[in-house]
């Protein structure tokens, strides 16, 4: 019974998010590149007032705990934990999207990370050249033409748009490991997630803070890197010179 609930809640939060990409895809699906559409940007700016403080009272102190006291290939082991993961959902989406040769490369990337890397501790795939191709639900939304709406900023989750918004659901609800990580291993995945990102704000913690303690207005300077990000990488333009972002997945 309670399984059945459990699925009863994740296909209601699937329709839901299907449900505001098609609202999105009639009201904003044209956004250009050059513009940043913010209606709701008095919220936005509390919501990023609140994830600041989150940052500086919590996650910064923690980040630098956590990497001092953890010795350096423990660090690197659970975010590579962390990032394999994450790469049934990209091999999903690129089914979603028909990039058959992205399906490949993650397919491939995985079962030799989850085999001969320990579950993917070590990334034995990179050291053999054999490198994924990162994708999520947002980039399935756009490929089918559904707008990127508003920009939103959510708690604890930072810069966002209403389709990227509608992806978190999507990556909420759709579970690839149901049944494998039962009772108290289910904090597994979201134990190695949080560890993963107190890792990265560590190791970017220079772009971070340049940019939410250094900038005039890090409320907007956050928005404007992370839709540049976003609508250049959806569009394939994105060199890997240009700003990193620190919390896009590996």
């Amino acid at each position: 019974m309670w399984l059945g609930m459990k699925w009863r809640s994740k296909i209601t939060l699937c329709v839901i998010a299907f449900f505001t990409g098609i609202t999105l895809t009639g009201c904003t699906n044209n956004t250009s590149d050059a513009v940043i559409f913010d209606p709701y940007e008095k919220t936005n700016r509390k919501t990023h007032a609140f994830n600041k403080g989150l940052d500086k009272a919590i996650l910064k102190p923690a980040s630098n705990t956590y990497v001092a006291i953890i010795p350096r290939p423990v660090v690197t082991g659970v975010s590579n934990f962390s990032s394999n993961l994450e790469i049934p959902i990209m091999i999903l989406n690129g089914l979603l999207q028909l990039d058959f040769e992205g399906v490949s490369k993650n397919t491939g990337r995985f079962l030799i990370n989850s085999s001969v890397g320990f579950l993917g501790i070590f990334d034995v795939a990179s050291s053999l050249q054999i490198y994924g191709k990162s994708t999520d639900f947002n980039e399935t939304l756009y490929t089918y033409g559904v707008g990127e709406g508003a920009y939103t900023e959510l708690p604890f989750f930072s810069s966002n748009t209403e389709r990227s918004a509608a992806s978190l659901i999507l990556n909420f609800a759709i579970n690839p490991y149901q049944g494998v990580f039962t009772g108290a291993r289910e904090a597994i995945p979201i134990s190695a997630k949080v560890l993963d990102l107190m890792g990265k704000r560590h190791k970017y913690s220079d772009a971070i803070e340049g940019v939410l303690y250094d900038s005039d207005d890090s409320s907007a300077q956050s928005r404007q890197i992370y839709l540049e990000r976003m609508r250049f990488s959806l569009k394939g333009k994105l060199e890997s010179d240009v700003y990193e972002d620190p919390y896009a997945s590996d």
